[in-house]
């Protein structure tokens, strides 16, 4: 078995080695976003619904970045546009570095996390360019690990740093981040599919889906409804980890107090990145067995553990034990989203069917929080951890019924076949 964890990620395309390396260089120095609430907590004066409100608007800027980076990526080179939106990126971090202390840091901070978006389906869609279905599972959970090997350290960091050097978690954040914007502009190259690779896609069967595809966005999302089926189920679960950055500070805040919690918090983001390195490599080992739908619908009982039980968590030992539950659901659904995207996308639509989840994600993201804050009037913290578990547990039934519907009874897919058979029976005049 350790053999066996090790070798998956052996022969895998080189190009996936560097984005790992930069993926791990630029989770190092994830400071900022762990600590928003407390930022606007505890230095600006902000009430919990207004912190529920802020968080609306941070996430809201998924919508129009990932739309935005979705349509260049897939038009023009794929790195040029990720490094525009890093150097932009950036230089709002610097900025707010200086202003951390003033009301004026909460709107450059959007500012910020609107270019950072715009990077998210350009990176997913390079990953997609560079894998195929054989070994996407194994690229996408070595890239993810990278990510959360440098989060473990980048929380921890910044929580001894958020007391008395607080603009250093944005300029931090900013250093670190263009020396991985670095690693992509030096040895990534851009991997857009030419004629050659979508005429090998056209040729393979089992890669039916990803076949280059003609119309709008719209009207592919109308031939691939299953992505959008997807994509709803999974803003439940963003819904509810979203309130990993609203209720649990604020629970942690109130159990243990702003010093004591802001440093424990900062601990659970570390275990939370240490974890999924030991996870990682052993979920999406086992995952090979099941499709990723199934595979989803045991992460979804992964939460509902992990986030319902905090309703009973008062001390550290049990808080610091369920982050280990609810990392185990958060790594079997990171390996198996983009498997199950990449494995559903036109090869020409890649960053924009990325975008479409993005933003359907994002929207879970973003109202988590205020519909929470809402919840929350005349309620316990335990209410809402309870609510979430609830959540947790109809979404993981939701992806259940989509592989039944999929794999036993062929709906959406037979749906998919349909249509296109009919478009190219159109196009060749029959």
């Amino acid at each position: 078995m350790h053999f066996s964890l090790i070798d998956q990620y052996r022969g895998l395309p080189r190009q996936v080695y560097y984005l790992f390396i930069a993926r791990v260089v630029a989770a190092m120095g994830s400071f900022i976003y762990a600590f928003i609430t407390m930022l606007l907590s505890s230095r600006l004066g902000f009430s919990d619904q207004q912190i529920a409100t802020y968080l609306l608007f941070l996430s809201a800027s998924y919508v129009p970045a990932s739309l935005i980076g979705g349509r260049l990526a897939d038009h023009y080179n794929r790195k040029y546009v990720y490094i525009c939106a890093m150097l932009l990126a950036d230089a709002s971090f610097i900025v707010c570095g200086f202003i951390c202390d003033t009301i004026a840091v909460a709107w450059v901070l959007i500012i910020g996390q609107f270019c950072m978006n715009m990077g998210s389906p350009v990176t997913s869609a390079m990953m997609m360019d560079l894998t195929t279905p054989a070994n996407r599972r194994q690229c996408f959970s070595l890239v993810y690990l990278g990510v959360n090997l440098g989060v473990a350290f980048g929380p921890l960091i910044a929580g001894f740093l958020f007391a008395d050097y607080t603009e250093w978690i944005f300029w931090g954040q900013a250093l670190i981040n263009a020396s991985a914007m670095i690693i992509v502009a030096v040895l990534v190259q851009d991997n857009r599919p030419d004629a050659a690779a979508l005429a090998a896609i056209a040729a393979d069967e089992n890669r039916r889906s990803e076949r280059e595809a003609k119309g709008s966005l719209l009207h592919q999302l109308r031939l691939h409804p299953v992505v959008v089926v997807f994509a709803a189920i999974e803003a439940v679960y963003a819904l509810s980890y979203s309130q990993l950055s609203y209720i649990l500070p604020l629970h942690m805040e109130q159990v243990f107090g702003i010093d004591d919690g802001s440093r424990f918090y900062g601990v659970i983001w570390s275990l939370n990145g240490l974890f999924v390195f030991l996870l990682t490599p052993l979920m999406s080992l086992l995952c090979n067995h099941f499709s990723p739908t199934i595979n989803l619908f045991m992460s979804g009982i992964c939460y509902m553990f992990g986030f319902g039980l905090y309703a009973y968590a008062e001390r550290l030992p049990m808080m610091y034990t369920l982050v280990l539950v609810w990392t185990a659901g958060e790594v079997i659904s990171a390996v198996n989203t983009g498997v199950f995207l990449g494995n559903h996308s036109p090869a020409s639509h890649r960053a924009r069917f990325q975008s479409i989840y993005d933003i359907i994600h994002g929207i879970g993201r973003a109202f988590g929080p205020t519909i929470m804050g809402a919840y929350l009037i005349g309620r316990t913290f335990a209410a809402g951890w309870l609510l979430l578990g609830r959540l947790c547990a109809i979404a993981s039934m939701g992806y259940l019924l989509l592989w039944y519907a999929t794999e036993k009874r062929g709906m959406l897919q037979d749906k998919y076949d349909e249509d296109e058979a009919e478009e190219t029976a159109a196009d060749s005049g029959v």
